[in-house]
């Protein structure tokens, strides 16, 4: 029995839309659809779906703030990201990240263990990003937590879900 591989890909067909703030290349091969985005499984002889992308709305956002708007949602079901989505991601990575900023002014301490096995429990319940980024939240409130901790707990989440978390350190 021979294995297939699968991988997880985003593509998009952008000759005729810039989708360069999301950080996604122009595509120079194929023939794509003009400004279209696709999300799929891709295996060896099998099709990617394309559905359309509109981005209106959205070009003024930190991609960060839009990345956060889309992990809210499972990665299985479809998503429709609207201005309010973006705008509150963006609040919640400002608040984070004030946060983070302060808690950086003291000493480090050991990651969080319990917060750090529930976030890696969530992520390995078939990839509950919304589940782990409310263990998130829920850590930056903790004041019965060190700031040293909930610092470096909150380093280590970022690794994964790169929201660029630390931005704020070194402003205080």
């Amino acid at each position: 029995m021979g294995l297939r591989l699968r991988r997880r890909v985003l593509t998009t067909a952008a000759h005729a839309a810039d989708h360069g703030w999301l950080s996604i290349a122009r595509l120079d091969a194929g023939e794509p659809l003009p400004g279209a985005l696709s999300v799929g499984n891709l295996t060896s002889g099998t099709s990617v779906g394309v559905a359309a992308w509109t981005s209106a709305g959205h070009e003024d956002a930190e991609p960060a703030a839009f990345r956060l708007a889309l992990l809210r949602h499972r990665y299985r079901e479809e998503a429709s990201i609207g201005p309010e989505a973006v705008s509150g991601a963006a609040a919640d990575l400002a608040r984070w990240r004030d946060r983070m900023a302060d808690w950086a002014t003291g000493p480090s301490r050991p990651i969080h263990a319990a917060y750090a096995e529930e976030t890696l429990e969530a992520l390995c319940d078939d990839l509950d990003v919304p589940r782990a980024l409310a263990v998130l939240d829920r850590l930056v409130d903790d004041e019965d937590v060190e700031p040293g901790s909930r610092l470096e707990t909150v380093l280590q989440l970022d690794q994964i879900l790169a929201l660029e978390l630390p931005a704020a350190i070194g402003t205080r």
